[in-house]
């Protein structure tokens, strides 16, 4: 059976160039392998859909292309010619023999860290010299990454836009639509905003180079509109969590080229490039440096030692190990949505001083003989996330525990005064790893200064912690909340009273772990 398509572009050139076969095809058009007549040689034609000519016109698609047709570098794939015909828009280019990026990554999965580095570099390379002629690509992805030679080339620059606008204040490109592939797609792309200059594209560069070392997109969802909204919002997840052996200063550039602001990005593409390589050794330290060095790390070493100093409650025989006593008394809760602050009087209860392990919880599955819910195994020391409620339910009665309800969870971070943070109602950064501490989840206990009243560890920042507590939506679906903040959470979010609702849905989950509580037998709880 033939395709429609392809037999009416091929009438509609015949004379010019011949049609050989179909290459590919998708939201923004079909590209065929065709012969040059006249020159014998093989090209790429790509011919729009007909949205494209109803918004950009003729006259301006051709206008538009010309200048990208000006663009010569041995990593951009060139245009030849540009026009319409019988009511399409096309555009010839250089035939590249090889494969796109989204096939090797299909194929192949994520790749090695030198050979992810040296693509991106390539496409780097492309981007920098475009816009330095004023061009913006707007659609890197890795369908327009061509692969060839040993080498890089980036194609379809037809949608390009041109930074410099007309005499009459309109970009040439039509306004109002939106143009590239949602998962690689800027904050400011993807939300619809007419001005789009060249941190756009470092955006999708460090997207393009976050899949090629997860092995997938920052951002996934369902549809278009889910990841979009997941761009808008979201923070990306670090591509060490997923993938530890990447190194740190790869996994920082990551997030700085995905920053939602465009001026939180490096400022061009040659930037976020160079922010891939490795750190050169810090020079050596002066005697003055070094005698700074010293008074800072023995004033740290001080204030350490003054909180883990500091007295304790007394702990009756027979606590288990690894968990705090929180003693019974009176507790300011609440305060966050939904939840207006109030007291309420607690009976003793234990919890744990850390967030559960990763090696804790790898021990569960093996002796109950599940599959583990992380594509690679995080390390061992981090605290276990991805983990759904109702597994984390199941660990925890493992134990002969459970999770601890909102209220014994606020009150373990929080004392009975109420504070705001484990360690009083001011934000300090070197007490949990949150608001930029660090750039990734951390071994648990790592900021002992944020120990809470009781001795508990990371009740704020690191990650997110699952409680026993739920709602009910409207459509029915139930949802349970979490505490505490992440990582990468603000400090107006890292607090003890902020509460978020979440499905058992493990996309949603990254950063999210647990801890358990156990009641302490002859006591009534609440």
């Amino acid at each position: 059976m033939t395709d429609p398509l392809f037999d009416q572009v091929s009438t509609a050139l015949a004379g010019r160039y011949a049609l050989v076969r179909e290459l590919g095809q998708g939201g923004m058009g079909a590209v065929f392998l065709g012969t040059d007549v006249k020159l014998g040689r093989e090209v790429a034609i790509k011919v729009l859909p007909p949205t494209t000519r109803a918004y950009l016109g003729s006259e301006r698609f051709q206008r538009e292309v010309q200048l990208v047709a000006r663009l010569s570098h041995p990593h951009i794939v060139p245009l030849f010619e540009a026009d319409e015909v019988d009511g399409f828009l096309y555009y010839v280019m250089e035939y590249v023999e090889g494969e796109s990026l989204a096939q090797r990554l299909t194929r192949q999965g994520p790749l090695p860290l030198g050979e992810a580095i040296r693509i991106i570099t390539d496409v780097g390379d492309a981007l920098q010299y475009a816009h330095e002629h004023g061009i913006v690509h707007r659609d890197i992805k890795p369908a327009n990454i061509l692969l060839s030679g040993g080498h890089a080339r980036v194609t379809d620059f037809g949608i390009a836009k041109r930074v410099a606008e007309s005499e009459d204040g309109m970009a040439l490109t039509g306004t109002g639509v939106t143009v590239g592939t949602a998962a690689y797609m800027s904050p400011e792309q993807a939300s619809g905003e007419r001005r789009i200059d060249a941190r756009s594209d470092v955006y999708a560069l460090a997207a393009v180079l976050y899949e090629m070392l997860a092995g997938e997109p920052p951002f996934t969802g369902p549809n278009a509109q889910a990841i979009v909204a997941r761009i808008l919002v979201d923070a990306p997840r670090a591509v060490r969590t997923i993938r530890p052996n990447v190194p740190a200063h790869v996994d920082q550039a990551l997030l700085a080229g995905l920053a939602k602001v465009p001026a939180d990005r490096p400022p061009s593409a040659r930037g976020f490039i160079d922010s891939l390589a490795a750190p050169t050794p810090e020079r050596r330290a002066t005697p003055k440096r070094l005698w700074l060095v010293v008074g800072a790390v023995l004033l740290v070493a001080v204030a350490i030692a003054a909180t883990l100093l500091r007295p304790r409650p007394v702990r009756p025989p027979g606590r288990p190990t690894g968990m705090a006593l929180v003693p019974p008394d009176s507790y300011t809760v609440g305060g966050g949505s939904g939840r207006p602050t109030h007291r309420v009087s607690l009976a003793a209860f234990y919890i744990d001083s850390t967030e559960v392990t990763v090696a804790s919880y790898r021990r569960y599955l093996t002796a109950a003989g599940s599959a583990a819910p992380w594509r690679q195994p995080p390390p061992d020391d981090w605290p276990a996330t991805g983990i759904l409620w109702s597994e984390a339910q199941r660990f925890c009665a493992a134990r002969g525990a459970r999770l601890p309800t909102e209220d014994e969870w606020e009150a373990a971070a929080r004392g009975p005064e109420g504070r705001r943070y484990p360690w009083g109602d001011q934000w300090l950064r070197v007490h949990a790893n949150a608001a930029g501490a660090s750039d990734t989840l951390a071994p648990v206990g790592g900021f002992p200064l944020g120990r809470s009243f009781v001795g508990a560890l990371d009740m704020v920042g690191n990650a997110w912690e699952w409680v026993d507590a739920d709602t009910v939506t409207r459509s029915g679906q139930v949802r349970h909340v979490i505490k505490g903040g992440a990582f990468n959470s603000l400090p107006q979010i890292a607090t003890a009273t902020y509460r978020v609702m979440l499905p058992d849905d493990r996309e949603q989950l990254w950063n999210t772990g647990f801890r358990c509580a156990e009641s302490i037998p002859g006591t009534q709880r609440d």
